[in-house]
């Protein structure tokens, strides 16, 4: 990233701006030196401001009547003055359809809520509701068994001057209560101490007496609906007649309106202004180019950045590999490392798929998520998201298109893992036999007294055989993840000369290394002399960081926290046996899963064969939805606590890089 300071003649500030956006690539940031103001817009410049948020602001309403999602096009290329002709005869008419539409829908929507309840109570008043002498009351009640209570709480109220009448309904019981107009209050207090409310209509229907009601209720239901057709057409006509202008005068004033408002971060003195911004060294060309339209009336300076004193500063882009970078998805929305620190992206996409394989270690599974990984990635393709209805969150078709890939690479790991494991939803092809083998399977234990096509190579759910192995497997893992954490930690302190982040990593990894000798040692007997020497080693080496950090920190960091934390690493290690723990727990209930369907097809012949195939893949789904969030969240947690905590992920907070752009580049 290099610092780019651009100045020029105040009245080139907006084509500055428009070059600027054109190249897409320039974070710009605000410039307030001492010497020079803000730049601030003239009384011209705000009411264009103002003309074009309208257009915007107009554009997207007439977009969201059509029902069509903005979409960046090709930008409007006429004047202000002509993109408000344009569009405002669109908006004009879409304003009066959505309304139109708007009124009908709930009108429709209050007939079927309300006009059976409408026909049913207005057959009760027998026009009675018209009357300038009496009220009517009318009110709805679950069961026949409610009027009871009613008629004896009137009755006390009232005596005998009222009327009470009701109609079974659906799944209700429509009623009406008649009294005369100077009693209404009491039977309303009589009904609403027995929680009982007087049913009102919503809309234009509030007004109207009941019989009045039910025959607008039965005229609209007939004509409403051929009236919102038409207004439905009509809209349809008008998008089709100014769907493709209006994303371009969208797309146009957006821009504009940017232009504007970005003109706000640069400095200006009476005649001339100044910019800062921030550009990725490969992205030069581009501004260079850009620039080089105004060359001759402003000048420019391309700075290298001072990682040690401006790193807070500097905005940041992550540059990884193609493969890598959908896994950017996996800790961009926790943290943005802090310019010039360690990017963990690669190591992510290194052991995520690993660990990730190692607990799901399913073949079936693996299609499953193979499958996500082609509708998330055919969706993108098309241009469309996709809705997470759980959390209504809508997935974009670039963010699609990451999430695609990065479950590819997970079905591939959980593919390879469940035929090492010999895994299909469990033991399902362990347990099935096939046609032709002579009671032979897919997957068979290779004990010698089992046949099929392929011996299972690492039997998890055989805890005698290989749980040790598995186990070891996941300690070498931790280790691994905790040594490289701590020695990034370590140089990443002396690369920023901090001494207490240096002299923690050194610290950690020291002890750590003595205390893994001493354990391996301890557990297996072999190598003492030179383990019990690496231990002493990596705790003086210890005590010297320890008293390092005391000196930084003081010596309640040092003395007190390091020890106990030191532990803790050793625990952290530990934490990695959810590798094998997790994914054994699971693999073990698909076994359950399998034992339960196949036992019934053993016992109860021909239709066991049919509800145990029903049992099994009720059980399949249950456990899949039960463990699948333990499957995905475990691997990564151990990335994002285990791993990122211990060299500081966390630590520091970087900026992202969000370059000055085009709306449809965005």
């Amino acid at each position: 990233m290099e610092k780019l300071v651009v100045a020029g003649p105040r009245r080139l500030a907006r084509s500055l701006l428009a070059e600027l956006q054109h190249a897409g690539v320039v974070h710009i940031d605000p410039l307030r030196p001492a010497e020079l103001g803000e730049f601030r817009l003239t009384p011209q410049e705000e009411s264009e401001l103002k003309r074009w948020e309208a257009i915007a602001s107009g554009a997207d309403r007439t977009l969201a009547v059509l029902g069509a999602v903005p979409a960046a096009n090709t930008a409007f290329s006429g004047s202000l003055e002509e993109a408000e002709a344009q569009v405002k005869p669109w908006v004009e008419r879409a304003d009066v359809l959505g309304r139109e539409r708007g009124a009908l829908e709930e009108e429709l929507q209050t007939i079927q809520l309300f006009g059976a309840a409408a026909q049913a109570l207005a057959g009760l008043t027998h026009g009675i509701d018209q009357s300038p002498r009496f009220g009517v009351i009318p009110f709805l009640v679950g069961k026949a068994e409610e009027l009871g209570p009613v008629r004896a709480a009137l009755e006390a109220a009232l005596q005998d001057r009222f009327l009470l009448d009701s109609a079974p309904m659906d799944k209700q019981v429509a009623a009406v209560v008649v009294v005369k107009r100077q009693e209404l209050e009491a039977a309303r207090s009589a009904l609403s101490r027995l929680g009982l409310a007087e049913l009102r209509f919503p809309g234009a229907y509030a007004s109207l007496p009941l019989t009045q009601v039910a025959r607008r209720m039965r005229e609209r239901e007939k004509i409403a609906p051929e009236e919102l057709a038409g207004v439905r057409e009509e809209i349809a006509k008008l998008g089709r007649e100014s769907l493709a202008p209006l994303q371009a005068l969208l797309t146009r004033a957006r821009d504009e309106v940017l232009r504007y408002k970005t003109a706000t971060d640069l400095a200006a003195g009476k005649y001339g202004m100044a910019l800062m911004g921030w550009v990725p060294q490969d992205a030069k060309p581009k501004v260079e180019e850009a620039l080089s339209k105004l060359r001759d009336q402003i000048v420019y300076t391309f700075e290298p950045v001072d990682e040690h004193h401006e790193a807070d500063q500097v905005p940041v882009t992550l540059k990884n590999p193609a493969w890598a970078k959908p896994f950017e998805l996996l800790h961009g929305f926790l943290n943005t490392p802090k310019y010039g620190s360690y990017d963990p992206t690669l190591n992510i996409a290194l052991f995520f798929p690993l660990f990730f394989g190692m607990v799901v270690g399913d073949i079936g599974m693996a299609l499953f998520f193979g499958y996500l990984a082609w509708f998330f990635g055919s969706r993108a393709r098309q241009g469309k998201g996709v809705l997470i209805p759980l959390v209504n969150a809508l997935i974009t078709p670039p963010v699609g298109r990451d999430i695609s890939k990065l479950l590819t690479w997970m079905a591939v790991s959980a593919g390879v893992w469940g035929f090492l494991y010999g895994e299909f939803f469990g033991t399902l092809f362990e347990r099935l036999k096939l046609p032709g083998l002579n009671g032979g399977t897919l997957f068979y234990p290779n004990d010698g007294e089992h046949h099929g096509i392929f011996p299972i190579l690492l039997n998890r759910l055989d805890v005698a055989e290989t749980s040790t192995l598995l186990i070891v497997v996941s300690l070498a893992l931790g280790i691994l993840q905790l040594f490289y954490a701590f020695g990034l930690r370590a140089y990443m302190g002396f690369k920023h000369h901090h001494a207490s982040h240096m002299w923690e990593g050194i610290g950690y990894l020291a002890g750590l290394t003595g205390i893994v000798a001493f354990a391996y040692t301890f557990l297996t007997g072999v190598g003492a002399p030179i383990t019990t020497f690496i231990l002493i080693a990596g705790l003086a080496v210890f005590a010297v960081a320890m008293f390092q950090v005391a000196r930084s920190l003081g010596a309640i960091m040092g003395y007190l926290v390091m020890p106990i934390e030191l532990l803790g690493k050793g625990g952290q290690i530990l934490s990695y046996i959810r590798i094998y723990a997790v994914g054994l727990a699971g693999a073990v209930l698909y076994k359950l899963a399998n034992d339960a369907g196949f036992a019934m097809a053993d016992q109860l012949g021909p239709i066991g064969i049919v509800i145990g195939f029903l049992v099994g893949a009720i059980m399949f789904v249950l456990i899949t939805l039960i463990t699948i969030m333990g499957h995905v969240l475990q691997p990564i947690r151990l990335l994002w606590i285990e791993f990122g905590n211990n060299y500081g992920f966390f630590d520091e907070v970087g900026r992202a890089y969000r370059p000055f752009k085009s709306v449809r580049d965005q």
